[in-house]
């Protein structure tokens, strides 16, 4: 799982994801996109107890509303999740360009339909 490393965001109703998918190269990579979002340093030790338990973590993220809407921002036009990422990193094409509008809601539409 070391090279294996993924992050992404859920709104605070525990379902919609905000911001695009992030891959990272090691966990320190992770961390420090927990520290960016002001993470406790009680959810950081609880995400690597999860990590060492599971391979799962995760925290808390406390945003302002300018990172909260800038986090929003950076994920339109990016509907990939972590697996189809790692796909596209392994067969060299990562990190992709965003997809337009239309080529989003085109992307979005043939994923609903599967």
């Amino acid at each position: 799982m070391q090279s294996n490393w993924a992050v992404h965001f859920i709104d605070t109703d525990g379902r919609t994801r905000i911001g695009p998918w992030l891959l990272c190269d090691a966990a320190e990579e992770v961390e420090k996109v927990l520290l960016w979002g002001h993470a406790t340093l009680e959810d950081l030790a609880e995400h690597r107890r999860n990590i060492t338990r599971w391979g799962v973590g995760g925290a808390t993220l406390h945003l302002t509303s300018r990172e909260r809407h800038q986090l929003i921002v950076r994920g339109q036009g990016w509907p990939w999740n972590g697996y189809e990422l790692r796909k596209m990193k392994d067969a060299g094409r990562y990190p992709p360009q965003r997809l337009t509008m239309a080529q989003d809601a085109a992307y979005r539409r043939s994923h609903a339909a599967r």
